[in-house]
């Protein structure tokens, strides 16, 4: 599912890529799934080919700067960062950002549904 994630993002290339909370945990727990499942082409998450992943260093602060090594060539939008600099909530979820700014109710989907999406 990841390589096929992957190949549609390259062949899509986009100039953007939207993800909320993206920053924080969302690319960190991709690369790690990409690390450990040993997936070729990781490098085409960004525009610039790389043959090795970076790697985390926990003592240097240099998490901050592992999406946009990762993803060099292409601009990232974190909609949980912007909300937190934008936005006076207590809750910064998805689901509770669209019900109070949106005035919508966010679909929830099972995490089982995600293979067919995907094939």
């Amino acid at each position: 599912m990841l390589e096929t994630f992957i190949s549609k993002l390259h062949l899509i290339d986009p100039d953007l890529l939207v993800s909320h909370n993206l920053c924080g945990s969302v690319i960190e727990v991709l690369l790690a799934r990409i690390s450990y499942l040993r997936i070729n082409h990781w490098s085409r998450l960004g525009r610039m080919k790389r043959a090795s992943m970076p790697q985390r260093k926990f003592d240097s602060g240099f998490s901050s700067w592992l999406p946009r090594q990762v993803s060099c060539g292409r601009l990232l939008v974190d909609t949980f960062l912007n909300a937190k600099e934008l936005i006076r909530e207590t809750n910064y979820d998805l689901g509770h950002l669209a019900r109070t700014q949106l005035k919508k109710d966010r679909r929830e989907f099972d995490d089982e549904l995600l293979p067919r999406i995907y094939q």
